[in-house]
């Protein structure tokens, strides 16, 4: 064997000269390989259900924050604002004579 070939050649030559050794390291990446497919089944089955826990919040928090946005304009319609001002507040209308223009 000579240096001047190729490492992959010379690996081959030598693999192929130990078929146990070539058939355990076969095997050994069958098994690593396999492993990792279980890994990444189990890591994406995790993740997809962590995604539609997540959905579903958010799905909530858009229905609250539509219910906010409407409750919101109901309390400040101008109607409700004028009746609290009358009512709570005691305030009026001014009259036409206390109304002043300021003109530049």
């Amino acid at each position: 064997m000579s240096l001047s070939q190729p490492l992959m050649f010379r690996t081959l030559r030598w693999m192929a000269a130990w078929p146990q050794f070539s058939v355990c390291l076969m095997v050994l990446a069958i098994i690593l390989s396999s492993l990792g497919v279980i890994y990444s089944a189990h890591k994406t089955r995790q993740l997809y259900a962590e995604l539609q826990g997540l959905q579903t919040n958010s799905d909530f928090l858009d229905s609250d924050y539509e219910r906010l946005l409407l409750e919101q304009s109901a309390w400040a319609a101008y109607t409700r604002v004028d009746q609290v001002s009358h009512d709570e507040l005691k305030m009026a209308s001014p009259a036409a004579a206390d109304i002043v223009v300021v003109t530049r």
